[in-house]
This record gives C-alpha cells, sequence and structure tokens, in this order.
C-alpha cells in the first residue's frame, strides 16, 4: 500500500511538472520574433521603417523586420511579387500598373501624401532667368519628369492638358532625378521636375525657379506613396501583417507629431541626407490612412494614357 501511494505521488508530480511547462511558456515567454522582410525605397517617405525598429514598437509587435534598399519602387513590386520579401515600399502608381495588369498586389500600409499647396517636395523648375512662365511656354521644349510613364509623367501630362497644351507638343527626356539639376542649369533641358532633397539644393543656389506643382492642379493631396504586399501572402498571414502595420502607424504618426528636431534626425539616418539640408527640405505629409479617392484618380489617368485598364481601386486597398 506504501509503495503504491508513493507510486501515485510520483506520477502526480511528473503531471504537474508537465502541465508547468506550457503554462510557463504562455505566462512569461514569446514564441520566436516572425521575421518580415521590406524591399525599401532611400527616400524620406519611408523613414517611420528606422522609427520603428529602434524605438522598439516592432519588437512590441513580435516582428523582426529587416530591410534591403532598393532603387526604385517597381524594384520593390517585383520583390514582393517574386516572394523574395513581404513589403514594398514605393510610389503609387507602380502597384497600380501592376494591378491594372494582372498581378495579385495590393496597398497595406499608407505612408505619404503631396500638400494640397504650395511649398511641396517636388514640383517642375526652369532656370531663374529663363522666360518661361506658364505650361504654354513648354511647347517644343524639353522636359525632363524622371521615367516616362512614371507618376510624375502622367501628372505633366495632365496638368499640360488641363491648361489647354498638347502634351505630344513638349518633347519629355528621362533622366536619373538626382541628374535633373545639373540638366538644367547646363541647359540640356528647358524644364525639369525635381524633388528633394534635389530642389532643396537647387533653390539654394538660386539658379532656378518653380514653374509648377501639377499635383496640386491634377489631384491635390494625393497619396504618393505606400506599403504594398502580394494578396497570396496577406491571406495566409493577416495577423502578420496587422501587427506591420500597427508598428508603422504609429511611426508615422510620431512623424507628423514628435519633437521636430528627433524627427528631422530620424530623416537623416534613413535617408543619408545631411542634418543641416534636411532641416530647410520641405517634407511630405504623413498618413495612416489612403486617400482611396486619389488612388482613384491616379487609376484613371493611367488608364486615359493607355498604361492599364480602369478598375476600382478599392479592390487592392487591404482590410485589417
Amino acid at each position: 500500500m506504501r509503495q503504491n501511494a508513493r507510486m501515485r505521488h510520483l506520477l502526480a508530480g511528473v503531471c504537474l511538472a508537465m502541465l508547468a511547462a506550457p503554462l510557463g511558456i504562455a505566462a512569461g515567454q514569446r514564441p520566436p520574433a516572425t521575421p518580415v522582410r521590406v524591399a525599401a525605397v532611400p527616400l524620406t517617405n519611408f523613414t517611420p521603417l528606422l522609427i520603428a525598429r529602434e524605438k522598439g514598437w516592432f519588437a512590441e509587435e513580435n516582428l523582426n523586420v529587416t530591410w534591403t534598399m532598393v532603387a526604385q519602387g517597381g524594384v520593390a513590386v517585383q520583390a514582393v511579387v517574386g516572394g523574395s520579401v513581404e513589403f514594398g515600399s514605393t510610389g503609387i502608381l507602380e502597384a497600380i500598373l501592376a494591378r491594372g495588369n494582372g498581378i495579385d498586389v495590393s496597398f497595406v500600409v499608407a505612408n505619404c501624401r503631396a500638400r494640397s499647396g504650395p511649398p511641396d517636395a517636388s514640383a517642375i523648375f526652369v532656370r531663374a532667368d529663363d522666360s518661361i512662365r506658364g505650361p504654354a511656354d513648354l511647347v517644343g521644349k524639353r522636359v525632363s519628369v524622371g521615367l516616362i510613364n512614371s507618376v510624375n509623367h502622367i501628372h505633366a501630362t495632365a496638368w499640360l492638358r488641363k491648361n489647354g497644351v498638347d502634351p505630344k507638343s513638349v518633347q519629355f527626356l528621362e533622366l536619373p532625378l538626382p541628374n535633373v539639376g545639373d540638366a538644367l542649369i547646363n541647359k540640356r533641358i528647358d524644364a525639369g521636375w525635381l524633388v528633394e532633397p534635389f530642389q532643396t539644393v537647387m533653390s539654394q543656389s538660386g539658379k532656378v525657379r518653380v514653374l509648377a506643382n501639377p499635383y496640386h492642379l491634377t489631384a491635390p493631396g494625393m497619396d504618393i506613396s505606400a506599403y504594398v504586399a502580394a494578396d497570396g501572402w496577406l491571406r495566409a498571414n493577416a495577423d502578420t501583417a496587422r501587427r506591420f502595420k500597427r508598428a508603422v502607424d504609429r511611426a508615422t504618426a510620431f512623424m507628423n507629431e514628435g519633437p521636430k528636431e528627433e524627427r528631422l534626425s530620424w530623416v537623416s539616418k534613413f535617408s543619408g541626407v545631411r542634418p543641416e539640408l534636411v532641416e530647410r527640405m520641405t517634407l511630405p505629409v504623413f498618413a495612416t490612412e489612403f486617400n482611396v479617392e486619389s488612388l482613384q484618380a491616379n487609376v484613371e489617368l493611367a488608364a486615359g494614357q493607355g498604361l492599364t485598364t480602369a478598375f476600382d481601386v478599392k479592390t487592392m486597398v487591404w482590410k485589417p
């Protein structure tokens, strides 16, 4: 009898130990952090990635977020579709063109939008001493818009049309954005679309001036960049996507509400732009919600210029 009692006590102890192990994991331990890879364009817009990591907000969501810098948003979209990353940071047009041409990619996290009026983070510039004063003066001129069929190009085309100018009467050229300012002051082009930080550098030289902010006429306050993911991945990993969105949204809100000196410091660290230059730059508006109306306006512009078929953009805005 005593031996049976000892056996019962021993078995009870083993059972309690077995029960305690999972309870310990639930109470005091977390599962391994979920790895999340991002293809990121090194623009001011995506500074929230760095903020969320350095402030521990990704860690709070139990995410291990890493990113690789890519030259263009189109490369980020390709990486998402190919499965080498979970999220891509990109301009909105690259994702719209992909979706409109049958590729299942969706907007997941909002990022930045253009301002509704000047000054803005990008504009068409001309030489300070040039006689060009309006869109009609660009007829027969050489104008750089970065890449042909880029968001800048389709909005420059729409801006000309709204002002009664046939876009075919303008010679659009492709130049890397960092090279536009030099080409302008050396008269290799007559006008060029400059973005930050290049527009601030060129403006401070006194050699150029703003001709127009086409976005302000074609789609005021429009979304200009976002984070995207593949539809199949989102269906299988909705919780991970929600956690990523929460952390990025938190950092994005900080870019609007945090202490100015700290915000500008993060911009400098992420973009590599000198702090004294960052302080003079015009930053975009950071947003945590999509301006769906502006996304649809870009669909219509792209479809009107033969770059995609028209579709309801709401079908590619992910619902958490």
